[in-house]
């Protein structure tokens, strides 16, 4: 019998399933990964990054944190009742980050939580994951100091913390913040926590 395919969900920015989500949807289907990728904006399909404002604005006011938990705890709990020893790791980047940091106190759904630069984490660093996180965060944010985020956050049980060279938006190719050899940095760590996750899910 063949072993059930991991599962990764992505969550996006605030700017919906655009090229960088459909690369990282084709980068994970490639590593052999059954791959989600939950459109949370409802109508609007998705924003050009020109239109960063219209988009946080369309998020925060019609989507928001709560409702997009619940999407994800949703369709997590879903594919767990079809199998219910199904490997589900989550990665979502900017508010997608603070999506999936949020939803890793539910260790009995997911092996592994992955973020980056989820700037709203500074909102809920009273939470203390229940599964395997690990966060990445940009040297330069403009709305926080991450070092001190990072020193709260790194006291926590099952949480590793990596801070490399860059700003927000630093793993994504179509940013003008894009810093390659950091992306490629947080993706090596990506390939040996999934390792790990999955050697001690068995």
């Amino acid at each position: 019998m063949s072993k059930q395919k991991p599962v990764m969900i992505l969550i996006h920015e605030i700017y919906g399933i655009n090229d960088h989500m459909k690369s990282m949807i084709h980068y994970f289907d490639k590593a052999g990964f059954e791959v989600y990728c939950p459109h949370l904006l409802g109508q609007a399909k998705h924003f050009p990054y020109v239109s960063e404002n219209e988009a946080y604005d369309y998020f925060m006011n019609k989507v928001g944190f709560d409702k997009s938990v619940k999407s994800v705890l949703n369709l997590a709990k879903e594919l767990k009742t079809k199998n219910a020893a199904i490997d589900i790791f989550l990665l979502g980047f900017s508010v997608g980050a603070t999506i999936a940091w949020r939803c890793s106190q539910n260790d009995q759904l997911f092996t592994g939580v992955i973020g980056f630069y989820g700037s709203r984490i500074r909102d809920d660093v009273d939470l203390a994951p229940a599964c395997k996180t690990l966060l990445f965060f940009p040297k330069i944010e403009a709305s926080f100091n991450p070092r001190e985020i990072a020193s709260v956050l790194e006291k926590k049980e099952k949480l590793c913390v990596t801070i490399v060279e860059g700003e927000h938006g630093f793993a994504n190719p179509y940013s003008a913040a894009f810093h390659a050899e950091s992306k490629n940095r947080c993706f090596q760590e990506i390939d040996e926590f999934i390792k790990v996750c999955l050697l001690n899910a068995e």
